[in-house]
């Protein structure tokens, strides 16, 4: 459906009837006008139907080839923009779609009248308001459809699929409840045995992280992470930095243990980051150091 502004200069039907056809290349008045047809697809009048002038037989205007709408004239550019006399123009004429005298009926297929009048914009055609014999009117924006045994209009009443999408739409929120799970509860039971809150359990739940099936890479990822670690170098302590720079990667030619026993180390073991830190943190550098080929 066309989108319509309601413009300033309207006609209706019936205002249109009072004017006269005036040719400007015959420089004459052609007739007068006598009717309108309607298109049902453009929702817009198609034809002006003008009584000649010289022997009052219809004769078939399309409306776009009227130049302007006056108060007083329709103008046109000749006689020639009138449609040939022909069974064509004749239909026109005789079935073409008059508007007035159909019936309306609401979108919820109630009966509200017939079309008494109609007003439209003579620039472009389109029928901008309908008037019933019962005096209710509506507007452009409220047409559905246009067809020759009848007019449907928006009257604002809802229809019966309206108010089923509204029920739905209320009733939507209450389906967003949230279920609890039989694990939930479970998950709930065994936090209250414990002495934990529900809400409490469920915190710690989601804390855990999965530990992964393959512990031995795991070790394998920490003891290579651990060799290839830089040396922690003491502040200030350029002793130990040179022993420790001389240590890391030599191998043990006999067993070492510090004094106090709780550092030990095998014959034969590769020197790491790892276990000389643990040396130095039990003052056994200089045991490792003597433990090694110079």
């Amino acid at each position: 459906m066309t989108d319509y502004k309601k413009r300033d200069a309207m006609e209706t039907n019936e205002t249109i009837l009072t004017r006269k056809i005036v040719a400007l290349d015959d420089r004459k008045t052609i007739g007068k006008m006598s009717d309108l047809r309607v298109d049902c697809n453009t929702l817009g009048v198609s034809h002006y139907i003008v009584n000649s002038a010289s022997t009052n037989s219809p004769l078939v205007l399309p409306y776009d080839k009227a130049i302007a709408v006056g108060d007083t004239f329709v103008t046109i550019q000749s006689r020639d923009d009138f449609l040939p006399t022909s069974n064509d123009a004749l239909g026109i004429v005789n079935d073409g779609f008059k508007l007035v005298g159909v019936e309306v009926y609401s979108k919820t297929g109630n009966r509200l009248g017939t079309i008494a009048s109609y007003e439209f914009d003579p620039v472009f055609g389109a029928v901008a308001e309908l008037v019933l014999d019962s005096g209710a009117t509506f507007s452009s924006d409220q047409f559905v459809f246009f067809a020759s045994e009848y007019v449907f209009v928006d009257d604002g009443e809802r229809t019966a699929a309206e108010m089923r999408d509204e029920k739905v739409a209320v009733a939507e929120p209450e389906s967003e409840v949230e279920v609890s799970t039989d694990a939930d509860s479970a998950d709930a039971r065994s936090g209250a045995e414990d002495g934990i809150e529900p809400a409490e359990a469920q915190v710690e739940a989601e804390q855990i992280e999965e530990v992964p099936d393959d512990k031995a890479s795991v070790t394998v990822e920490v003891e290579v992470a651990e060799d290839t670690a830089e040396p922690a170098k003491a502040a200030g302590d350029d002793e130990d930095t040179e022993l420790v720079d001389f240590l890391l990667g030599q191998t043990t030619i006999e067993d070492v243990a510090s004094s106090d026993g709780s550092f030990t180390v095998s014959k034969g073991t590769v020197l790491t980051s790892g276990i000389i830190e643990k040396a130095r943190a039990h003052d056994a550098l200089l045991l490792l150091t003597m433990s090694v080929d110079a």
